[in-house]
Parts: C-alpha cells; sequence; structure tokens
C-alpha cells in the first residue's frame, strides 16, 4: 500500500469519526432534554406511575452517560462482513450507538474482532450460532474525536500500519501499538474466560496485562450474562501506591465503570481495623541491614501466628508488642517502642492484625452505617460492623503480597461468587516473605486460566546488551532500535546528579520523560524538591517504578554494594537482582547510571 492509498483511508476514516462525533452529541443533548422534561413531569406523579417513570428516568441518565463516552471515542473496530451473502459493516465500541451501526463491545458478535480475515463463528446467548465471513478489518485508537491509530486488513492484504500519531508512553491507559498483537491473541481468552475462579495475567511492564486485566472487569460488569453477578461496588482492586490507584480512578471510568473499590492493603487494612490517628510505613530504619532484619523477624511472627479468640486487639501496640516479645531483640524492641510511639505501621503489623480479626470474629468486618426497617415501616440509620464480601478481586503486582494477605483477602467472599484475578509477573519478587508459589495460597491455576504474556522490548539494543552484560539472561531480537550508549558516570554529591538530570532533562523533547530511580526513597528527597514542578520527571524509588517506562532513566546513588548482599543471603540476593533489573528496563531510549562506582556484573 502507497502512501496514497493510506491518505485516502485515512481521511475518509476521519470524515467518518467526525460525522459520527456529531450525530452522537446530537442525541446526548436529545436525552439531556428529555432527561430535564421527565424530571419536571415526576414532580406530578405519585404510587405505582412515580415508580415507573424513575425507572425509565434512571435509563435514560445511564443512556446520557453512556454517550458522553462515545462522542470523543465511538469505536475501535471496523469489521466488513458477509453473513447470508449479504454484506454489512460492523463498528464496535464501548457502548452501542445503533444509529451509525457501532455495537458494544460486550455483545456476542464483538469476539469477530479478534478474528483474522477469512470464516468466522460467534456463538449468541442462547448458544445459537452465527456464520460469516469477515473481509476486511481497520483497528482505531480515537481520541476526543482525533485519530492517534489506525490499522487496516483484509483478506487480500495483510495487517498495514496506515497511520500512527506519537503518543506518551507513560502510563495513561491506551493500548500501545507495539503490543496490539499480542494483546489479539489474549484479550478474548481473558475478557470471556468463566467469571468464577482464579484468573493469573503474567508478564513483565510493556505486555499489556493490566490492560486486560481492566478490560475483563468492564465485560464482566457489563455482559448481559454476568452484570447481575458482578454489580461495581462488589468489586475491589489492589494496587501498590496512590499513583497507580490514580491511573486506575481515571481508566474505570474511562471504561464507563464506576464505584469499583480502589486501594492498597494498607488503607483497606486500617480501614478494616477501624484505626485512628495511625500511620502506615513501608519501611521504619535508614539502616538497610537492620531494616532487613526488623521485617524478617515479623515475619516469622506473622509465619508462626496461632491466633485465637482470646488475644485481644483493642490496644493495637500493646498486642504486637506481646506477640513480638519473644522474637525481638533488645534492638529491635527498642525499634518498635520507638514506632508505637509515633504511632505508625507496616505491612508486616497489619497483616498480623487483620489475622487476629479473622480469627476473633471468623471473619472480616467493617464499621458501616446501615438502616434496618421497624414495624410501623419507617426506617433506622445504625452503625455497626458488617461482613467483608467481594464477587471479584484483582490483585495488581500480586507477586508483592504475602501470602497471608492473599489468604485473608482470599476469605472475603461473597456467597459463592468470588472470582480472583492475579496480575504481575513473579519474577520480579522486591520484598522478603511474598508469594512464590501457587501452593502457598492453596490456589490451582488451569492452564486455560492462565495467560502469560511476553516481553514486547521497547528498550534499545544497547540498553539491553548491557543489561546482559551484567549477568541477566535477555533477549536481543535482531529487530529491536539501535539507540545511545548506556552512560555510567561516577558523581561526588547528589548537585551533581541533579544538575546531569536538569542537563539531559533540557535536550528532550516536551513528550519525552525521564524517570528518576533509586533503591531507596529517603535518597530520593533533593530530586523530588528539585524537579516538582516538572511533569517531564518523574521521580519513583524502584520498587514503585513497576509496570511504569520512560523514554530516559536515571537511576542515581548507585554505589559498588548498592545491589550486592554482602552477607551473601540468597532471599536477599534475589531480591537485589530483581531490583536492578526492574530498575535497567524501565528506560526505553536511553539509561544513565550515576554514583560514585559502576554497576559490575552479579552474581547468580
Amino acid at each position: 500500500m502507497n502512501q496514497t492509498e493510506k491518505d485516502q483511508i485515512l481521511n475518509r476514516t476521519k470524515k467518518h469519526v467526525e460525522q459520527t462525533c456529531f450525530l452522537i452529541r446530537d442525541s446526548i443533548a436529545a436525552v439531556k432534554t428529555s432527561v430535564a422534561r421527565k424530571k419536571e413531569n415526576f414532580k406530578t406523579l405519585g404510587g405505582e406511575e412515580r415508580v415507573v417513570f424513575a425507572k425509565l428516568l434512571h435509563f435514560e441518565e445511564q443512556r446520557a452517560a453512556e454517550l458522553e463516552h462515545l462522542k470523543g471515542s465511538p469505536y475501535f473496530v471496523k469489521c466488513d462482513v458477509t453473513i447470508d451473502g449479504e454484506q454489512k459493516t460492523w463498528f464496535f465500541g464501548k457502548f452501542g450507538y445503533k444509529e451509525s451501526d457501532i455495537f458494544s463491545w460486550v455483545t456476542p458478535a464483538a469476539s469477530i474482532r479478534f478474528e483474522q480475515p477469512g470464516a468466522f463463528t460467534y456463538k449468541h446467548l442462547d448458544d445459537a450460532v452465527t456464520f460469516g465471513q469477515l473481509n476486511a478489518k481497520e483497528q482505531y485508537m480515537i481520541v476526543d474525536g482525533n485519530i492517534l491509530f489506525l490499522a487496516v486488513e483484509s483478506e487480500d492484504h495483510p495487517r498495514e500500519l496506515v497511520y500512527q500519531e506519537h503518543f506518551s508512553t507513560r502510563k495513561t491507559g491506551f493500548v500501545l501499538p507495539e503490543i496490539v498483537a499480542q494483546m489479539e491473541r489474549a484479550q478474548d481468552q481473558v475478557i470471556r474466560a468463566h467469571p468464577k475462579g482464579p484468573f493469573v495475567i503474567s508478564g513483565p511492564a510493556g505486555s499489556g496485562k493490566t490492560t486486560l486485566a481492566l478490560h475483563r472487569i468492564a465485560y464482566l460488569v457489563q455482559s448481559p450474562e454476568t452484570t447481575e453477578i458482578f454489580p461495581p461496588e462488589s468489586i475491589i482492586v489492589f494496587v501498590q501506591d496512590q499513583r497507580t490507584k490514580d491511573y486506575f480512578s481515571h481508566i474505570l471510568p474511562e471504561l464507563g465503570i464506576t464505584n469499583v473499590t480502589i486501594t492498597t492493603f494498607s488503607e483497606w487494612a486500617i480501614k478494616i481495623l477501624d484505626l485512628r490517628d495511625v500511620m502506615f510505613v513501608d519501611r521504619h530504619v535508614e539502616s538497610e541491614p537492620e531494616q532487613d532484619a526488623f521485617e524478617r523477624a515479623k515475619l516469622k511472627v506473622l509465619q508462626t501466628l496461632a491466633p485465637s479468640k482470646a488475644q485481644a486487639q483493642k490496644r493495637v501496640f500493646g498486642t504486637l508488642e506481646g506477640l513480638y516479645a519473644n522474637s525481638f531483640t533488645s534492638d529491635q524492641m527498642t525499634l518498635f517502642q520507638k514506632q508505637s510511639h509515633e504511632q505508625v505501621l507496616d505491612r508486616y503489623d497489619l497483616t498480623v492484625l487483620l489475622s487476629l480479626a479473622h480469627a476473633s470474629d471468623g471473619q472480616l468486618s467493617i464499621v458501616k452505617d446501615y438502616y434496618i426497617e421497624l414495624k410501623n415501616g419507617k426506617l433506622k440509620k445504625k452503625t455497626g460492623p458488617l461482613s467483608v464480601g467481594y464477587t471479584l478481586v484483582l490483585m495488581d503486582e500480586f507477586q508483592n503480597y504475602l501470602p497471608e494477605q492473599l489468604q485473608l483477602i482470599k476469605s472475603c467472599k461473597r456467597e459463592d461468587q468470588q472470582s480472583m484475578m492475579y496480575v504481575g509477573d513473579i519474577a520480579q519478587q522486591v520484598r522478603f516473605g511474598t508469594l512464590r508459589d501457587w501452593s502457598q495460597i492453596n490456589e490451582q491455576i488451569p492452564d486455560d486460566r492462565s495467560v502469560s504474556l511476553t516481553k514486547v522490548y521497547r528498550n534499545t539494543k544497547e540498553i539491553l546488551t548491557f543489561i546482559a552484560s551484567l549477568g541477566y539472561d535477555v533477549e536481543i531480537p535482531p529487530e529491536v532500535k539501535q539507540g545511545a550508549e548506556v552512560v555510567q558516570l561516577k558523581t561526588a554529591s547528589v548537585d551533581e546528579e541533579v544538575a546531569y538530570i536538569r542537563k539531559t532533562r533540557d535536550r528532550l523533547e516536551n513528550h519525552q520523560t525521564i524517570g528518576v530511580l533509586a533503591k531507596q526513597q529517603g535518597y530520593l528527597t533533593p530530586f523530588e524538591q528539585a524537579f516538582s514542578d516538572d511533569p517531564q520527571v518523574r521521580v519513583f524509588e524502584i520498587k514503585e517504578a513497576q509496570g511504569v517506562e520512560f523514554d530516559v532513566v536515571c537511576l542515581v546513588g548507585v554505589d559498588a554494594d548498592t545491589f550486592i548482599d554482602l552477607k551473601k543471603d540468597q532471599e536477599k540476593t534475589r531480591i537485589l537482582r530483581n531490583l536492578l533489573y526492574i530498575a535497567l528496563t524501565r528506560a526505553m531510549s536511553e539509561l544513565h547510571i550515576l554514583g560514585k562506582e559502576p554497576l559490575a556484573p552479579m552474581q547468580n
């Protein structure tokens, strides 16, 4: 296909998008006018008529919200098909719009968008089967009425890119063109799998696993077969940090899903335990060896805990001190007493307290307001503990959770409906005691409920070659792009590193991003201050950078032993090796390593 033909396809598509968006905006105005009129009429009604009218009003308000989603992104696939000798053109989008032959992505027919041109079948809700021929297919990314990505394929021509506008590779909610092909192979299996039971989506950053998981949630909520089983308010998503929470909070509404709980484990635990004036901290002390020993001592208590109903939980720190007393050294007990004075808890503390709460009540409960009906028919508001239960749980970066945490979450079933989704990469464990094998949580994952996505290499050949030189088993595909050499620069101070990053940032284009990464959060404070007003520079502790990629990565504060455990502890060595791998693979175009000593090959 020559450029003239591509331009013709692009111009034709632009006109159709413009016309469709215009029609949808007209429909929005008409629906809103109808809603306003109904609200006025509603005031004059009573009895059963009022109930029926309320349902109609709710339907139209919901339809207006759906059309708002469509007005800037009306569809993402066009399929030219032949069924029973009749040629048809179908579009698929977030919601249906029959006026322009747009069907919702959860309809049975939408499964054909994953097919290659040729014969296809799809099954209806009543098990009837439709046979047809997919003649041609076009895939789009349309945002605010603008086409960012367009690819075409037909029975006569293989898939070909027609147009691609540059857009950020930071988390924005869009499927990047590089992973579209892999997504197509996995998406139907992931989205339409049986709703009950565990499902695992594994893969490294850039593979599309999070996007697949969010689309599965949207499908289960919106599909006619499952919408009653999975009301949004019965779904919970566990994320690692506030940044990821903000990202998920933005994306799910874009898929038409609201009222899903998105939380971190610490927020969830503190709420269930009804703890007030207590803060969560990831680490208590600056000394890494001291912190490691402190965490391992707590982990030992957790792993040997035999909670009973008799163990009080009202005095949180007193309860924990009693449990830790026999396992802590005197120095560790002093650390815990300081922690108690500051009213802070970590992930191990919260897991111990949740385990005690579960043993005490036989379940986890949360204090909420609720209403009871009195004999006279009136409702009375009460406050008390209600059982915690979910129909669908998504664990993002599951490899960062303790088996004990996952078991507690799994216990929060709503009747027999719970479906667990695990998203992450078990090879990227960066904490002590986290999940290493599914048997630790009594989970059996059938082959058809596990999808493993491979890395889509957006790193340069130079970056991959450097990573391999450090002793990692890295595939370097022949088609990988060329780039700048990896820089290892000796720096004498944080100020020198900040100045170097400023200089690097000044030569970048406006759409390019820099990720400043360090092993310890405390080292990053000067960088957070220096670049607080610069949206192109993002500052992360390495553990927080899982799932994020940048055009340029500056790994700062590197010493000769930053990623080496001098005591040669196997678990610590593995964690440090994983941490460094995560840091290095966040870089797509350039990698800069700044510190007192360069990185050297690591021991396996």
